[in-house]
């Protein structure tokens, strides 16, 4: 920090040399106002913690030497006062060289400063450029047996908070921001306890560790875990998560805010993504992200390209920074003017992530990636153009098109989402689009006014009457691919259903809500395909129990082993 104020106080140090050279009688006011701005320049230092950039430092430069010009000029008045002008005033002119070549050092500063500013400011081409895109029309299946959601954030903090009377003086502590990680092949939330004060951190000195709870499973409890951590984001003064890893690489630019991942042994460390900025501006380079890895125990660091962190590290780029990348990737692809005039070929980014406006979403081989969609730049708007994935340790920008294209957007799919339960004033949350059986379809969480979960929403992204309910993510699913069968109209549905005749024994049953109606589940003996009736069809479906016989026609979906009955006829109960 020594040496960075020193570099951000340059230009008034070479002006304070200048004008010892020029009057060394003037020496102890010029140093004593030279060591002043430098200790202010420290304190901003420290509580700022401006990068060693060249852009940087030379705005800092600039504002250093024009706060010293004054008093260079006052210690050097070496002004004369030649033949009037024509117009009948006075000219003055100075000659004191000194003060000339500080002003002209200045405005060159001034000048290179401004071009910075508009090179950062317009020049989104080359961030554009270093961005690392893939394009695909068709996104991966979700796999039949994978719950692909998670419980919402808002979920899992007020479960925390509860938990938070088992931490030991809890009074000292607050609950820090949350995290998706994959720990031990398991994907769970991962929080923090903070310091809540100064005065706290002065009496502690360490928080005694962390919540975590299991991401799947809605009814999941937090439990916490002892691991004492000294080098915390909430600490102060060196022992501060921020500024400890500013000590150790001041020259590289910081994303977003130091965020919790820990090992399979449990042991913490605080991440941080950083940059080097280009040139004169402070324009990212994407294709060349860091992170840098601090152990919270023994404040120990290390610098790490963001592909090549250590295994346990799942997100080396901050979410922030992803939504940085959508925003570039969106709206600048052609260019700055173009974004704001012409708008050819312009995508805006949706803002209804869990996490700065995206969502971190974790694939069957346990990579997270962060989810967004995009629509129109036209306020009336309200169709997806496509989603991307961005992988949180390569950086990676994955955009999915083909039949994404012209379907409801997120906004929409939380509206509809929200429909079924207005009298509850349930609100959705977490927005993801999946390819189900070759189907785009939005998956929405369901929270109170509490913010407990309450219900998952499956949604078909092409046509909002085809959409399930359920508490589970399994049973909405399951519903769902009941529903896609039925109505015929996916890929893999059209192929793969037919009408069929069958008859049989229950032998398991069970009763879903489904909005304002219910289905009915159940499978027949030696048969494999989930069967579905809904009850606004046949209300005495409700009745079936296990060992009913059942005669019925369905349509069935092989790839879902799926069926959705058209007719039935219960032949014990009737």
């Amino acid at each position: 920090m020594l040496l960075v104020a020193f570099f951000c106080t340059l230009a008034a140090f070479i002006m304070g040399i200048m004008g010892l050279v020029q009057r060394p009688q003037h020496a102890k006011m010029l140093i004593g106002v030279y060591v002043f701005y430098y200790l202010i320049a420290l304190l901003a230092v420290f509580v700022m913690l401006p990068s060693k950039a060249l852009f940087s430092l030379i705005i800092l430069n600039v504002i250093s030497g024009i706060a010293y010009l004054p008093f260079l000029a006052f210690s050097s008045p070496n002004v004369t006062i030649e033949g009037p002008e024509k117009s009948g005033r006075p000219r003055f002119r100075s000659r004191n060289r000194g003060l000339n070549v500080a002003a002209a050092i200045l405005g060159l500063l001034f000048l290179t400063s401004l071009f910075g500013a508009a090179q950062t400011r317009f020049g989104v081409k080359p961030v554009y450029n270093s961005l690392k895109i893939k394009t695909m029309k068709t996104a991966p299946l979700l796999d039949k047996d994978a719950t692909p959601i998670a419980i919402a954030p808002k979920t899992v903090r007020n479960k925390m908070n509860k938990a938070m009377s088992t931490v030991p003086n809890t009074s000292y502590y607050k609950l820090g921001d949350l995290q998706t990680q994959v720990v031990k092949g398991k994907t769970v939330y991962i929080a923090p306890v903070e310091f809540d004060g100064f005065w706290r951190w002065q009496r502690a000195r360490e928080t005694p560790g962390y919540f975590m709870i299991d991401a799947t499973n809605v009814n999941a409890e937090p439990h916490f875990v002892k691991q004492s951590m000294k080098y915390t984001p909430s600490a102060y003064l060196m022992d501060d998560a921020q500024r400890v890893i500013y000590n150790r690489f001041p020259g590289w630019v910081q994303e977003g805010q130091p965020q919790l991942e820990i090992k399979d042994n449990g042991e913490p460390y605080f991440i941080q993504t950083v940059y080097k900025a280009r040139g004169v501006s402070s324009r990212i380079n994407y294709h060349s992200l860091h992170v840098v890895v601090l152990n919270a125990k023994t404040g120990a660091t290390s610098l790490y390209a963001a592909a090549k962190a250590p295994k346990f590290i799942n997100e080396s780029i901050a979410s922030s920074t992803a939504a940085e990348m959508n925003d570039i990737f969106g709206w600048y692809g052609n260019g700055y003017f173009n974004a704001h005039f012409n708008k050819t070929g312009v995508k805006e980014p949706n803002s209804n992530g869990t996490e700065d406006g995206v969502t971190p979403v974790v694939d069957k081989h346990g990579d997270i990636s962060y989810f967004n969609d995009f629509t129109s730049p036209k306020t009336s708007a309200d169709s997806t153009m496509g989603y991307s994935m961005i992988n949180a340790r390569t950086g990676t920008l994955t955009y999915y098109t083909g039949k994404n294209i012209g379907v409801m957007d997120s906004d929409g799919a939380k509206k509809i989402a929200e429909k079924e339960y207005v009298a509850q004033k349930w609100t959705a949350t977490m927005p993801i689009m999946y390819n189900i059986d070759g189907t785009p379809t939005w998956v929405v969480s369901l929270l109170d006014s509490t913010g407990a979960f309450r219900s998952y929403a499956y949604i078909k992204a092409a046509d909002q009457s085809v959409k399930a309910y359920a508490t589970t993510a399994t049973q909405a699913l399951d519903q769902y691919r009941v529903q896609l069968a039925s109505v015929g109209s996916t890929a893999s549905s059209t192929t793969n259903s037919k009408v069929t005749k069958t008859k049989g024994t229950v032998e398991r049953v069970v009763v879903i809500p489904n909005g304002d109606t219910q289905n009915v589940l159940f499978a027949l003996k030696g048969n494999d395909t989930l069967w579905t009736v809904g009850t606004a069809d046949y209300p005495k479906a409700v009745l079936m129990k296990a060992g009913d016989r059942v005669k019925l026609t369905g349509r069935i979906n092989q790839s879902a082993k799926t069926g959705t009955v058209e007719t039935y006829t219960n032949q014990t109960f009737k």
